[in-house]
Formats: C-alpha cells, structure tokens, sequence
C-alpha cells in the first residue's frame, strides 16, 4: 500500500515577514530584463519569446519582510510514501516538493535552511526541491503561499496529494496531484492548468525546477544534440544556438567545469519521451520524464566564478551546492505559449532513479545509453498510458481539504457567477469560508458597487487589476481609496493618464502617504521634478513606513543627489540607519559625495544584503567607483587592484 499523511516538521526558518506594503509602480525591475538572441536561432524559436511579458507583478505585493536571522519551527509536511519511494511537499511553500527518497537514497538537494533570498517575481523565493512554476517567467508569484491541499486515496491503494491555487494576474487555475501507486518505482505528478470561459486567450508558461546536488563528476543528460544557451548580462539575457556539448571550451553536461551563470535549454529530438537526469560519479541520480505535452528541458548552473559560488552560500547554509535540471512547456524559459480560453492543459512527470555508467562516452552516446536505461523502467507508451488511466482516476477524486489557500478564488467566483459566467473551474473547489480581510473590500463593491471608504494612515492590503474590477472601480461613488485604488488598476492597465488623473482626485478628497507616493513614481517616469516634493509629502504623513524611507532613498541616490541623500539618511532613527539596505544607501551616497573612507568601513564590515536581487551588481559596481574615484583608476586597474571580495560578489557572468 501506499500512504498520505500530514505531519509537522521542524525547519530552520527565516521568516517572509510582512509584505511591502508600496504596489508596484514601475518598481520592479525583475519582471523588465529584457531578451536579445543571434542568428543562430530561428524565427520559430523566436516566436513567443516577447509575447506574453508583464510590466508590473500587481496586483501582488512584494514579499521583503524577511531577513537572514532563523528559528526552529514546526510547520505542515505532506508525505506520500510507499515501500520505495517517499516523497515530503510543503504546502506552505507552493506545494514545494522538498525531499524524494528512491530506492532509500535522496534524489534532490535538500536545503538545510529556509532561507528566503531576491529570485522571485515577488523577491522572495527559497532554493532545493522541487518548484513548479506558472503563468509568467519566472519563480511563481504563489512560490511562498499555502495552497488548497487535498489528500487523496484511490480504491487500487494509490496514495496522493493535490495541491491548487487561482492565479490572479492570468485569472487561470492550476492544480498538481502528486502521487504513489503501492509499489511504484516512480512519483507521478500530474499538473494542469485551465483557462475558463470568458478569460480570453492568455499567454501561458510552465516550468518545473529540480534541484539536485552539485558533485565534481555529476553529468546532466538529455536527449538533444543541440542546445539554446541562455547568458546573463546585466539587466538582459542572450540567447544563441551551439552544438553539445561543447561551448567556449565547457562541457555543457559537465556543470563542474561551467564557469559562469548560465541556462542551458536543450532541443529535445522529436519523437522522443522527454527526460532529463543528473547522474553523478556512481553512475546514479535522479531522472525527470514526462508525456509529450512537456517537451522543454533545461540545466542551469550558477558556475564556478566567485560570484556563483557565493550565491551558492548564500541561498543556504553554505553547506551543500546545487545545480536545477528543469522541465516546461515551451522550448525556453523566454517564451510564453498562447492558451485559447475554456481550454485545459494537462500532462503527466514522472521522477525516479536512473543508475547508468557513461563513463567515457560522447554526449550523444551517452543521451542513448540513458534512453535505454530508463525505457526499461518507463516508456513513452507506458507514461501515456498511466495518464489515461490511474491519472484520469486520480483527477477525478475527491479528498477533504486539510490546508486552505487564499480567498481569491471563490471571490472570482462570486464575480464570475453576478456576470453568468460558469466558476472560474469545473475541478478545484474555492469555498467562500477561504475569503478574508484581503478580499472584503473587494467583496463589497462587488455587493454593493461602493468601494469602502479606509483609514488613509493604513496601507490598503490588497489590490485588483483587469477590465472587470477597474469597471467597477469606474462606477463606484467616490472617496480617496476609491480613486486611489482606482490609480493603481488604471497604472496596471498600461494608462498613466488615468492613473495620474485619480491620483489627483485622491489626494483633492483626503490626503495620504500612499497616493503622494504613487504619484512621486508617475513622476519619476515621465520624468518630473515635482517627485522629490511629492515623497516629502507622503513621509510627513508616514514617517515611520520604511518601504517609503527606502524608496525615497533610492530614488535620491538613482538622481545623483548623494548629499541630499546622506542628509536625508542622518535624520531617520538609529534603528533604520542600521539596517542593510540603508547601509548600502549610505555607502553609495559617501562614494558619490567623496567620503571614501566611510563608504570603505560599510562594505568591509561586511555589508550583507538579504535582499539583493539576482542579477543585481550593486555592490560590485559601488566598490569598482570607491577605488575609481579614490585612486584616479580605469575600471580595470581597480579590479586588479582591488579584488572584489567574496562576500559582496553576486556577479554571474
């Protein structure tokens, strides 16, 4: 028989924290990188790679509340297990799959800490395991939320768990059901993802990260003979075609000997089940499969530079390093695929152990062997049968939900069923008991068409984006959190005109922090002197918001004004100065006004920012110009000069 058991766990956590409580006005650089390629790679596989981009993670928050200090907690485990496999989900990380157990050894790296770093769409986002990742590019914007968790058990002793979630900013619904059949080598995950009725053709990606230990002698294989590399640049990815496994030198299926950050998508040959698997000195490791419908395969690799390295520890304790082979619906991680609406798209992974020698092999010889070694386990066949059948019978079950995720859902129900539409799924069920202080607002001018008027010193704790809400925000009677809220879905929607319009509405009715501030950003982007006075205005109203004092910050400093800057930072509380970010704004501010020697003291004490985005070289680039203007030198001579330390290395390329 197999099991499913919920159970608490004991981790080494950090904390999210509270949510910014400042809506994303064209603040959040990760979600503008952009995507440049050569011409090696074809119109076709070009297709979707700008198709489907967002400008803005509203109507999400960001999570930066965290920060590096942990404490042993006790928190929900799902575990399905069976005589040879056991498989551990955190249902309050995304359905995270952090443990997989074959044949009594772990398959996947297994993060000692939960330790949440700047990599998500949302900023936080937690290394190991297994990720599932949907709607937009990216670590998941519900990576770090709970999801609807169900436990399931077929009649046959299949043992499984579904975990589901409405996706706000698509308006789509997705659903995992990981499960064991009593004596199955492997864990199917079974995913889907439907667009309803009435939702229009969205842009649609999804990727699965896996996690697995970084050895000397691990090689990662896939059945490809041909790959599209994806390199970091600072601020844009590039994109080229080469042929496996070599490039500049590398073998690309030998992550030890990669020396930069880099994504590598391999062309997985048609015709063929695709797989991946990371085999590591004794020839075994874990092997990733799934049905024709996930065709992409990718393995990224931090590299062997300092900066890589670095992140490697700083994602954890800094006692184990990883690498991702990953799995999608789409050639690259660029790309989103159209998904026509009332549509579902569903497909079956498989994840077990493979043990195959391909010591002295070709890359290509050795994509066979591993073909042949897993086709003795799994074929195409079989994988497509199971789907049709033990998968559909999984689908189709129905267990009590034993964690409930947000009240989104059933609020777009509500919604949906006041304009004659069907619920939002047929499948997954969102009981309006799941509804709470985030959704009451917006259930009351989905009941009442008036939006609550709010006290304006307390940041609104949610907000809603699209046509739908933004016509009822339209034809709501008006008070400051109407037009406020009004401004940030005009803002969402692509019109700063009717943002800025509302915004002055706003403040005409009852001034507060929140509306001077979105106003300062409107500004900031069109370029207007008025922004500097507009974020005094919202920091007399609010003085203790530190999100606000952050921005401000960082806003000084983006404009040059480095004296006004430090100024600014000598007036906040000791217990702000202290802070890391406002350290770094302090150290940034004293390169620019020519105090070397404090900017020195800062970054040697040593900074250390928690926060610091993937792809971010602030501090590289603050300790390239300390020495540049303190010594007179080209950016080269400073580095050699002046080695940047290990600690504030976070460069990937």
């Amino acid at each position: 028989m197999s099991t499913v058991s919920l159970i608490k766990k004991r981790f080494s956590l950090a904390a999210l924290g509270p949510e910014d409580p400042l809506p994303d006005m064209n603040n959040v650089d990760y979600v503008h990188s952009t995507v440049v390629w050569d011409d090696s790679l074809t119109q076709e596989d070009t297709r979707y790679m700008r198709y489907g981009r967002v400008s803005s993670i509203l109507p999400y928050l960001d999570q930066d509340g965290y920060t590096r200090d942990r404490e042993n907690v006790m928190k929900d485990t799902v575990v399905l297990e069976n005589p040879f496999v056991r498989a551990e989900f955190l249902p309050w990380m995304g359905g995270r799959m952090r443990s997989l157990i074959c044949r009594g050894r772990e398959m996947l790296h297994v993060n000692p800490v939960i330790q949440p770093c700047n990599l998500a769409l949302r900023n936080a986002w937690c290394s190991g395991g297994v990720e599932w990742n949907v709607s937009i590019r990216g670590h998941n914007m519900l990576t770090n939320e709970p999801l609807f968790t169900e436990l399931l058990r077929l009649e046959d002793g299949t043992a499984g768990v579904r975990f589901y979630e409405y996706e706000r900013i698509r308006g789509i619904v997705y659903r995992l059901e990981a499960y064991l059949p009593p004596m199955s080598r492997f864990l199917f995950v079974q995913a889907r993802i439907e667009n309803p009725a009435g939702n229009g053709e969205r842009p649609m990606y999804w990727w699965s990260n896996i996690a697995v230990p970084e050895t000397k002698g691990t090689r990662v294989i896939a059945p490809a003979d041909t790959a599209i590399l994806s390199l970091y640049d600072a601020g844009r990815y590039r994109m080229l075609r080469t042929a496996l496994p070599g490039y500049e030198g590398m073998d690309l299926s030998r992550p030890s000997g990669i020396k930069r950050s880099l994504d590598v998508f391999f062309d997985v040959r048609p015709n063929k089940m695709p797989f991946i698997t990371a085999l590591k000195e004794d020839h075994t490791g874990l092997v990733q499969c799934s049905t024709g419908f996930m065709l992409g395969r990718k393995l990224f690799v931090w590299g062997m530079g300092q900066g890589g390295r670095h992140w490697q520890e700083f994602l954890s304790d800094g006692s184990e390093t990883y690498i991702e082979i990953q799995a999608g619906i789409a050639k690259t991680q660029q790309d989103h695929l159209p998904m026509p609406e009332n549509t579902a798209w569903t497909w079956l992974e498989a994840y077990g152990s493979l043990t195959s020698d391909v010591d002295g092999l070709s890359y290509t010889a050795a994509a066979e062997k591993c073909q042949s070694a897993l086709y003795e386990m799994m074929t195409r066949e079989t994988l497509e049968k199971e789907q049709a059948g033990r998968g559909r019978a999984v689908a189709a079950a129905r267990g009590q939900i034993v964690l409930p995720g947000s009240g989104w859902g059933a609020l777009e129900n509500l919604r949906r069923a006041q304009a004659g539409l069907p619920p939002v799924s047929d499948t997954c069920r969102f009981p309006e008991s799941s509804l709470g202080e985030k959704q009451a607002p917006w259930l009351a001018l989905l009941k009442t068409g008036a939006f609550p008027e709010a006290d304006p010193e307390k940041a609104p704790e949610s907000y809603m984006t699209g046509e739908n809400w933004l016509g009822m925000l339209e034809k709501a009677p008006a008070n400051w959190a109407q037009a406020y809220q009004l401004a940030v879905t005009y803002h969402a929607a692509g019109d700063p005109a009717g943002a800025e319009r509302s915004l002055k509405k706003s403040l005409v009715l009852r001034e507060s922090a929140w509306a001077f501030r979105a106003s300062a950003r409107l500004d900031l982007a069109a370029g207007k002197d008025s922004w500097r006075d507009k974020y005094r205005r919202a920091l007399s109203l609010r003085p203790d918001c530190r999100a606000l004092l952050k921005e401000y910050a960082e806003a000084l400093l983006k404009a040059g004004l480095c004296r006004e800057l430090i100024a600014f930072l000598d007036g906040l509380p000791d217990e702000t100065k202290a802070l890391p970010r406002f350290q770094f704004l302090r150290a940034a501010g004293c390169v620019g006004t020519g105090d070397f020697s404090e900017a020195e003291r800062i970054l040697l004490k040593p900074l250390v920012l928690p926060d610091i985005r993937e792809g971010e070289l602030s501090l590289s680039e603050i300790w390239s110009r300390l020495w540049e203007k303190k010594e007179g030198l080209t950016r080269e001579e400073a580095a050699e000069k002046h080695p940047l330390p290990p600690v504030l290395d976070f460069r990937m390329h």
